[in-house]
């Protein structure tokens, strides 16, 4: 059971199950420019900021070699070095989902029973790695599946 929570934590990672969530700015918050070529950004109380989930867990400043699909990340050994509000495929704090737990728990047994029931092998039309579409903010192959 505990690999498959890891290999389910990097699955989220890789591939959350929103593209991102919003959150509405509470204090005035100056952005500072990372490059010579960018000003600050300015945010207000009121603002709304949308953040870029399947960026943030395919940050290589967060996570080494983020392409590559390894469950070893979510190891006892390993899960301390992951940085506080870096994996959030649910969202964090009082407005995280209230379901993550079950819907977890749900794709364990349902996974549980494909693998029992079926052979499970990969189309001709799935490209390895997975190729994801460009042209929309949800996790869908490129061409399908």
């Amino acid at each position: 059971m505990k690999y498959m929570d890891m290999v389910f934590s990097e699955a989220l990672r890789k591939w959350p199950p929103v593209p991102g969530m919003d959150r509405e700015c509470t204090k005035s918050y100056t952005i500072q420019p990372v490059r010579p070529d960018e000003k600050p950004v300015h945010l207000k109380p009121g603002d709304v900021l949308m953040l870029p989930m399947m960026g943030l867990h395919r940050d290589p400043r967060y996570y080494e070699n983020p392409e590559k699909f390894d469950p070893e990340r979510f190891s006892d050994e390993n899960k301390d070095k992951i940085r506080p509000y870096t994996y959030i495929p649910f969202g964090s704090g009082p407005r995280n989902c209230i379901g993550s737990r079950f819907a977890i728990l749900e794709a364990k047994a349902v996974l549980y029973h494909l693998l029992l029931n079926f052979k499970i092998e990969p189309t001709k039309r799935l490209s390895v790695p997975l190729k994801l579409c460009k042209k929309t903010f949800k996790n869908t192959a490129d061409g399908g599946f």
